[in-house]
């Protein structure tokens, strides 16, 4: 028997879960999450985007085993209860390995009485339910008999709806009352909520006239501890056969401002390069990553006004503003109008270019932050 080449794999995973030893600390977290779980209580997990949420649920899964059926819902292409349901729908599908032979009787007497259908997708080869043309009748019935069927499957469920934020621009009247309302009276089934906008979560949880206030155990997910990252960072560099001095990792965390995504990515692109400490291969490697990106930054300025551009820019050169509006901040960029400047930050903030964290902006995307600063 020929012995088969070992493939190692870069351990700076930069999308989904890779299992345990990809993964660097959230222990304090992880273990929250357990603790809620097993105690019956829902969580709201909300963090920036690409901080790792959604890793972390996944990490979770993986750790409780056999102890629950995990099921996890992205809502981001949502537009309207009737694609939560059928996105919680494919998500059940999926997770017990239905087949249109063994679906649920219950489930399936329910999607035929509103026209859906259980197919087999072309490309994955998995089953997938639709819906048929036209609007689907009874909606809350449809999203409660999946539920339903969760609650007496025997074992206890625990559902993980990522990027919860998207029921707000549902056209349902009253979503968050009535899911708040099915949700509440599950007993066998827990809920983590998850989003990247704090903003529009902190509208649905901590909104004292909202069906969902105080309704769940609130988690933040913040920076992971600097000394810990840069122990993973130089550890796994090290396991490799390859080297990163200490001051090379603290680099690659300040200039990433420690965020996951953008630290993952820069250390990605420099494992792949099998990096042994070199500096000039640390500094070409991410003057690389800037000009990959720079088609899509410079389409930036063709979406953005005069003076948003030049606000943006302007932020991103100082590192992060305290107060936009003031004058010396105003002079020193050419600014325009303190009004014009509002207009042009709320928009900003809107569209996601801008962040404000704890009172201070600062450009999101951290590469498209260091390209406006150098070009």
């Amino acid at each position: 028997m020929h012995n088969a080449k070992r493939i190692i794999m870069n351990p700076f995973i930069v999308s989904g879960f890779a299992g345990a030893g990809y993964f660097c600390n959230r222990k304090s977290e992880l273990a929250k999450l357990k603790e809620a779980f097993r105690n019956g209580r829902n969580v709201t997990l909300y963090s920036l985007r690409r901080m790792g949420k959604s890793s972390l649920v996944k990490y979770l899964f993986s750790s409780l085993g056999k102890e629950a059926d995990c099921i996890y819902v992205d809502l981001f292409p949502a537009a309207a209860l009737q694609d939560l349901t059928l996105l919680l729908a494919n998500a059940v599908t999926r997770h017990f390995g239905f087949t249109v032979k063994t679906f649920p009787k219950k489930i399936a007497a329910l999607l035929r009485a509103v026209n859906a259908s259980l197919s087999v997708d072309p490309y994955t080869g998995k089953p997938e339910i639709k819906f048929g043309i036209g609007d689907a009748r009874g909606k809350q019935e449809n999203l409660e008999g999946i539920l339903s069927y969760l609650e007496k499957s025997g074992k206890k469920v625990l559902i993980a709806f990522d990027e919860f934020q998207s029921i707000l621009r549902f056209p349902e009247k009253n979503t968050e009352s009535m899911l708040r309302s099915l949700f509440q009276n599950c007993r066998n089934i827990n809920f983590i909520f998850c989003g990247s906008s704090r903003g529009m979560m902190e509208a649905i949880f901590n909104d004292a006239a909202g069906p969902f206030y105080r309704s769940t155990q609130h988690l933040y997910l913040g920076e992971i501890s600097r000394e810990d990252y840069k122990s993973f960072i130089t550890g796994k560099f090290r396991a490799g056969g390859m080297k990163i001095e200490e001051k090379q990792a603290e680099f690659v965390l300040d200039t990433c401002r420690c965020h996951t995504y953008y630290v993952q990515y820069f250390c990605n692109r420099l494992y792949s390069k099998r990096f042994r400490g070199n500096d000039r291969m640390l500094y070409d490697t991410l003057e690389e990553i800037l000009l990959e990106n720079q088609p899509v930054y410079n389409n930036y300025r063709n979406l953005l006004t005069d003076t948003q551009w030049r606000l943006v820019k302007a932020v991103a050169k100082e590192g992060s503003v305290e107060k936009p509006l003031a004058a010396e901040f105003v002079n020193r960029y050419g600014l325009k109008s303190p009004s014009s400047i509002q207009r042009a930050l709320a928009s900003l903030l809107e569209k996601e270019i801008l962040l404000n964290n704890n009172g201070k902006y600062l450009v999101y995307d951290v590469f498209f932050s260091l390209w406006l600063k150098k070009y």
